[in-house]
This record gives C-alpha cells, structure tokens and sequence, in this order.
C-alpha cells in the first residue's frame, strides 16, 4: 500500500504521493492537488493501474511535459501577446485592462506556479483574499474572470491541457449602488449649468433627457441628432460601437430640443461635427473616458451632492425618474441600450405601486348578501341530512 505526505507548509501544501511500481521499484511522485483527500484519490488511481500490470505514473510525452511545467506568468505574457476576439471592440484598452489585473492581483500570487497545478481552491483563497483586503466584489470578480479567460484560451491554443481553476469557483455579489439626482437636485443642476456653464449645459441636458453613456456623447456627431423628427441616433461610443455593440435610437424630450436647436447655432466647429467637443488648446475635441469637464464641482455649486461616477449619475437619474414617472422596465431597457433586461431590473423597485398593482390583480367573489338563498349552499345541506 503506498502513502500521501505533505512537502509543503500546512497553508501551502504540496502533496506527493509514494508507492511500489509495477517494476518493484518504490518512488515518489507530485500529485499537484490542494488536499489530502485529493491526493489520495491520485494515489488510488495510480494502485489501480499498478494492479493492471500498468506503469503507475506513465512518462508524460515531451509536448506533455512542457505543457505541465509552463508557469501562470508565462502563460499571461503569451495570453496578452496573443489573445485577440472580434467581439472586442477595443483590443487595445482589453489588454491593458487584462494587464493591470493580471500584473497586479493574479501574478504576484501566483505567477511562478505551474498554471496546471492551481485549482479552484487556490482561486478562491485569492478570492477571499482580496475581499479582506478591501476590493469592491466587483473589482474581485474581474479577477476571476480575467483567470477565468485566461486558462480558456490557453486550452484552445494548446498552451497546456488542465481543468481551469474559475470553473467552480463563486463569485462575489455586492449589491450595485444607484446613485441618482432627485427631482429638485435635477432642476438646480440644469439652472445652475445654464448660468454657470453655457457650453457644457446641452450636454449635461442630453445626458438627464436621454439616458446617454458619457462615451456616447462625446461621441454624438450632429447627423446624429434627427431634430426635426425628434430622435437621437447613438451609434457610437467614442469612436466605436454603443457598449451593446448595437446602434439604437433615443426621442427627443420637448424640453430637450430647443436647447440642442441654441445649441447647434454655437455649437465649436470640428472635423466630424461633434455635438459636444471638448475644449484643446486652441481648438476643440473628441472627449476622452478621464475627461469630467468639472461636473462634480457644477454639481456642488448647483447645491446637488456629488456622486462617485458623476456622468453615470445622470444616465440613472433619466432611467430612475422615468421608471417613478411610470415608465415599463422593457422600454426603459430599450431606451438606455441595455443588451439584458437584468441589468434595468435594478430600477424596478422605484416603480410606483409596482406590486400593488400586481396585488390589485387579485379578485375574490364577495359572499353573499344577508338574507338571499345561497341554492348551492342548500343543495349541500340536502346532500349531507339523511333523509326520514
């Protein structure tokens, strides 16, 4: 009977399992798992081979080998080499996005391993282990999914050939904030931006009318805006598709169109005619994703809080007063260009009389007056007394 023992430390153990091969010799091998339970069932296996007149632990082929011994930090520099998905619409930013989380939550941890022998149970200890350090749920379930990425193209490139240690492993949920102006932080705002800041009002108008991403409106050419017909067509964001991948089309609220008609009239002229160009030196530009343009100040100025992602506040300010004032979630869902009715499930609870309306739906018949036959109420008593 062979035996498993721990080379390791008790938290980072390494379980090697020993036994008598089918050529008498007795020898030791790594079984790569986090647990004793785990070794022993390779040990179990390696028994039932030996039984069979088998080699114990057969010799790996070459290609095998070096499959077995590439590192998790090896494995990043060819992912992020070579990954690519038409999917994507910006590779660019994806890589270095995968970059910062690999380089500096995955890698330190556990770059130098073997990346077939981390398991779900290692993933998850860095799991805890970022969520002890402070790391929003959502920041750690990037981790996860960039690890999670990473091991299935590995597999489809041949890079090694093992389980990916994100199957199984759970997922943090923290409950998503929605950070929205009331009804008179939105007229003090757009008072105070008329006042204050002429060139950035229609903008800031547009972003409570529409419920437009920040990337869509710096994206927002003046072809894009159907004013006549009364509709915004978001076709892009930035300089590449909406975040759904799908163009969608946006009405025009009435108080909205006749500030985008001032608008157009002094409008900063540029190349493309953006609708909403940002200040550049001597000229004007397409906004970027760390461009605020001084918002959460206007927003204090105005008497409004200022909230974290200040934009992003404005897009669900449209989508929450919209839902209060009545609004169905599937065409506020249609509205904000969400690819997943999940995501706009999230206002449902600021609908008003959302569930009453649904208790409302109840109906019970009333009982019947005081002093009218009730026939079926008769039938049952005849039914019941025997008869004499």
């Amino acid at each position: 009977m062979g035996d498993v023992l721990n080379r390791g430390t008790k938290d980072k153990p390494r379980w090697y399992c020993r036994f008598v091969d089918a050529d008498g010799k007795r020898k030791q091998r790594a079984t790569s798992q986090p647990t004793r339970a785990l070794a022993l069932r390779v040990l179990a296996e390696i028994e039932a081979r030996i039984c069979r007149g088998q080699v114990g632990v057969p010799e790996l082929a070459p290609e095998e080998c070096e499959r077995a011994q590439v590192t998790v930090r090896e494995l990043a520099e060819r992912f992020l080499e070579e990954y690519r998905s038409p999917r994507l619409k910006d590779l660019a930013r994806y890589r270095r996005e995968a970059r910062t989380i690999l380089g500096c939550r995955v890698l330190p941890v556990l770059g130098d391993r073997p990346a077939a022998s981390v398991t779900t149970r290692d993933l998850e200890r860095l799991r805890d282990d970022e969520l002890a350090a402070g790391l929003a749920p959502a920041s750690v379930m990037h981790t996860i999914a960039a690890v999670s990425k990473l091991y299935a193209w590995a597999r489809k490139a041949g890079a090694v050939d093992c389980a990916n240690p994100a199957t199984g492993c759970t997922r943090p949920h923290g409950e998503e904030s929605i950070d929205f102006l009331d009804h008179a932080e939105v007229g003090r705002l757009l008072a105070h931006a008329e006042r204050a800041a002429p060139e950035l009002h229609p903008m800031i108008a547009t972003a409570i009318y529409a419920g437009l991403r920040k990337g869509e409106l710096f994206g927002l050419r003046w072809s894009d805006l159907a004013l006549d017909a009364g509709r915004i067509d978001v076709n892009r964001s930035y300089l590449l598709a909406p975040k759904s991948g799908k163009p969608r089309h946006v009405p025009i609220h009435p108080s909205l169109a006749p500030i985008l008609r001032a608008w157009r009239d002094r409008c900063p002229a540029t190349e493309e005619r953006l609708a909403f160009p940002v200040p550049s030196g001597p000229g004007h530009r397409m906004g970027r994703r760390e461009d605020t343009l001084g918002l959460e100040d206007l927003l204090r100025a105005a008497g409004c809080h200022a909230p974290a992602m200040p934009w992003h506040a404005l897009r669900h300010s449209f989508a929450a007063h919209a839902v209060m004032g009545g609004a169905s979630l599937y065409a506020v869902q249609r509205l904000l260009g969400h690819s997943s009715p999940l995501m706009t499930q999230r206002y449902a609870h600021l609908a008003p009389d959302f569930l009453a309306a649904e208790v409302a739906r109840l109906a019970f018949a009333p009982p019947p007056a005081a002093g009218i036959a009730d026939l079926g109420e008769a039938r049952r008593l005849r039914a019941v007394t025997p008869a004499e």
